[in-house]
């Protein structure tokens, strides 16, 4: 099987393009040579953001199943979301700008919510063929 030109092999790097350039018969310029490093570590860190938002997803699967067995109807909680966002622009540097950091946030507790809602899904669809 061929490799591809500028991808990394499957594993927890797939589909993460390396930094290089799109057509390797363009010159390198300076600032090729200087913005492919930072480039990298751009990449690396959109890894491990990826990373941590499947084990943030996991947890929120985990925390959908204890309020489901404590007998909780509904997955959302406001009050938990408003301290999230709280907590994340308290903790930020401010370099990223505040409304788009609480956008980024709701977004990303949206996402979440879906995850449960799924797996509350899921979870039905298994009892129900059960019975």
């Amino acid at each position: 099987m061929a490799e591809r030109r500028g991808r990394r092999p499957a594993g927890d790097d797939a589909g993460v393009p390396e930094a290089q350039p799109a057509d390797a018969t363009v010159p390198v310029t300076g600032d090729a040579v200087r913005l492919a490093p930072l480039r990298a570590r751009i990449d690396a860190i959109d890894r491990e953001i990826v990373g941590l938002l499947n084990e943030r997803a996991e947890i929120a699967l985990e925390i959908g199943r204890v309020k489901k067995a404590s007998g909780r109807r509904t997955i959302r909680d406001a009050a938990r979301e408003q301290e999230v966002i709280e907590h994340v622009t308290r903790a930020s540097a401010g370099l990223f700008p505040e409304p788009e950091l609480v956008a980024l946030y709701r977004t990303l507790i949206a996402a979440t919510r879906k995850v449960q809602s799924r797996d509350r899904a899921r979870i039905r669809e298994g009892a129900e063929k059960a019975e």
